[in-house]
């Protein structure tokens, strides 16, 4: 097994020195132990040290990185030794949304660039190979040699975005040059929840092919492929966007909803009669025997009692339609994030956005949330030619798919807590259910 030397342990984490291999299910899925297992555990030629500890004797120091903004903290990872590189990926990294917090990364991104940050903050982790390793036997053992492979060029870095706790929670690898020009975003999927995401989001970009559509532009498949445990999805760089303006947080782009919900065949159907509905009674089925008083089961139940035979339009849904998972440029829409893209009712799209608008932005809670946007939806949902009077059924259908998402997550070890969104959902439907 590889070997894992640090310096001073998370919180919760063990101070382990060595067997950074497969991550086992008692690790917490998040921070930076779990990052650097994930991506360079597993092998005898690797060596992984933190807060400044010397490579062992028989390996030779190969990368760095910084770790931003705290060890404690992880949520982005630079190279040490490529200023450039190291400075746009702060400098494209809109993870911040606090106008202090903005402030914080523009200065730190100035330091990176200058290489005062890399004096003085302690927080990095070093990789270190096996003196005497082919090209060959390299690009097996290392993720950047790899990428530098697929790419076909040397003057390759990168950047490791963790970002916060996610459903889908994986490490997102930012490939730069080394004179910090955005060469591709990479995907690394650890479990069987990301890695089936990340086939369907390769499935769906090939489908796509890079084309612009009449109203919007996806991202170009670039590679799909295992490097060791991990399952990678290589797409092609995403505009230099800022982060949407307030004004765009609560307009839904209906023209692209609608183009979106035409990629694939568009019909009507009772919910219970319909393909999608076979797709989540699939969804419960896979979950028998893995949880005792699974909660799924009896939403399911419920909404297919209340709703099974209301007529709705089924079509293709982008499945995590956001303002901050597209870049609305002047010469068009770019749209990316597209893991979780296939058949459901239309208009699901346009419930996600205005939802999570209204929880992210505005700090609602579910319920509010939810009354909130159903204020908008009777002026939007005939813009999209939704049946009249499918509305309710469609916010029972799109409450209960955040439900699966949270209780899947859950399930594979990606969350370990209910979140308020979660919780606030499943209190909403115990509700319903009581009454």
């Amino acid at each position: 097994m590889s070997q894992l030397v640090t310096a001073e342990a998370e919180p919760g984490v063990p101070d382990d020195t060595e067997g950074a291999g497969r991550l086992p299910a008692a690790l917490p899925t998040a921070g930076l132990e779990w990052a650097c297992r994930l991506l360079w555990g597993g092998r005898d030629d690797v060596v992984v040290t933190r807060r400044r500890r010397r490579i062992p004797a028989g390996f030779r120091p190969t990368e760095a990185y910084l770790v931003l903004p705290k060890a404690t903290n992880a949520r982005l990872l630079v190279p040490l030794g490529a200023p450039r590189a190291a400075a746009t990926a702060l400098a494209r990294n809109h993870d911040a949304t606090s106008r202090k917090s903005r402030l914080v990364k523009a200065a730190l991104s100035i330091g990176v660039r200058l290489r005062v940050a890399q004096r003085l903050l302690p927080a990095r982790v070093e990789i270190g190979l096996t003196h005497g390793l082919t090209p060959a036997a390299r690009s097996a053992a290392l993720l950047s040699e790899h990428l530098r492979d697929l790419f076909g060029r040397r003057d390759l870095e990168m950047a490791v975005i963790l970002g916060p706790p996610r459903l889908n929670r994986k490490p997102v690898l930012q490939v730069l040059s080394s004179q910090g020009e955005v060469l591709g975003y990479v995907k690394a999927a650890w479990n069987d929840l990301t890695r089936a995401l990340v086939r369907n989001e390769a499935a769906v970009l090939g489908r796509l092919g890079g084309e612009a559509r009449n109203t919007f532009v996806a991202p170009r498949l670039l590679h799909h492929g295992p490097f060791g445990d991990l399952e990678l999805i290589v797409a092609s760089p995403l505009p230099n966007a800022l982060r949407p303006e307030q004004a765009q947080v609560f307009d839904p782009p209906l023209p692209v909803i609608t183009e979106i919900a035409r990629l694939g065949d568009v019909h009507a159907a009772p919910l219970a009669a319909s393909d999608y509905w076979r797709g989540v009674e699939g969804r419960l089925a896979a979950r028998e025997g893995q949880i005792t008083g699974d909660p799924l089961r009896a939403v399911v139940a419920h909404v297919a009692a209340r709703h099974g035979d209301t007529e709705l339009r089924f079509g293709t849904w982008h499945g995590d339609f956001t303002p901050w998972n597209m870049a609305r440029l002047e010469d068009g829409i770019f749209v990316w994030d597209w893991e979780r893209c296939g058949p459901a009712p239309v208009g699901l799209d346009l419930l996600h956005f205005l939802f999570q608008s209204t929880c992210r932005f505005e700090g609602r809670n579910p319920e509010r949330s939810v009354e909130i946007c159903r204020e908008r939806t009777p002026g939007l949902l005939p813009l999209l030619d939704v049946p009249m009077g499918s509305e309710d059924a469609l916010w029972s259908v799109y409450r209960m798919e955040l439900l699966f998402r949270y209780e899947e997550a859950g399930l594979a070890g990606a969350i370990v807590k209910k979140s308020r969104i979660h919780q606030g959902i499943l209190e909403m439907f115990e509700s319903e259910m009581e009454a």
